[in-house]
């Protein structure tokens, strides 16, 4: 029998966090064993020794909400698995949580076989979104730490590398921008960018990052 999972949850509604504490202990061998209404509250008393396996944490809150929260985990170097729950899909603002270390968002309105599918995903691969679900995993295994190469790369042509690498970068350059830095005209990057979708199955600027920083690509682009 699979431990049980420790999760906490951080959210200003009791309410909610009752309704998400029943839910979530029936969808497997999860516990919620803390409970916080505040992300500064959270931070206070969160154990550096004995971290949770993984926080829920409402993206807004009156005090703290999960960015600023996720901002001080990220400069801390705290490797809290952090799943968002939010009432806000802007891509920006998703793509930022990715970079500070969250592992999966979900929204307030998603149903409860979303909730099963981002637990399972975040405990088995790492990280949680419907679009990177669908994402060919198989060369995952063959990519070992230290190797030249991964094979996904080898999909890639060098400029949709390049074009990817100022996608991720923590400047969060626009399609605009990066059609600028590669002297290139806006049309190509929009080619480079629907190749790049066609080839990974993604149709958004959230899962090319995710997909780099999933299989650790950054440095190798």
């Amino acid at each position: 029998m699979n431990p049980e999972k420790k999760i906490c949850l951080v959210d200003d509604h009791v309410i909610v966090r009752h309704g998400l504490k029943v839910l979530i202990e029936k969808l497997g061998p999860y516990v919620v064993a803390e409970e916080y209404d505040d992300g500064a509250d959270f931070l206070e008393n969160l154990n550096t020794n004995q971290l949770p396996d993984l926080v829920l944490m409402d993206l807004s809150m009156p005090k703290m909400g999960g960015l600023e929260v996720m901002k001080q985990l990220h400069a801390a170097n705290l490797k809290v698995p952090v799943l968002i729950l939010t009432l806000n899909e802007n891509e920006d603002v998703i793509i930022q949580l990715f970079r500070l270390g969250a592992r999966g968002y979900l929204t307030k309105t998603a149903s409860s076989t979303s909730m099963k599918m981002a637990l399972e995903e975040i405990f088995r691969n790492g990280y949680f979104h419907n679009e990177f679900m669908r994402l060919s995993l198989e060369n995952n295994a063959s990519a070992q730490a230290g190797e030249k190469s991964h094979p996904l790369l080898d999909k890639m042509s060098a400029r949709e590398r390049e074009f990817l690498k100022l996608v991720c970068h923590e400047k969060e350059y626009t399609y605009e921008q990066i059609a600028d830095l590669m002297q290139v005209n806006p049309r190509t990057v929009d080619g480079y960018r629907e190749g790049l979708f066609e080839k990974f199955s993604i149709k958004s600027k959230t899962g090319l990052v995710l997909l780099v920083l999933k299989h650790n690509l950054y440095g190798q682009l």
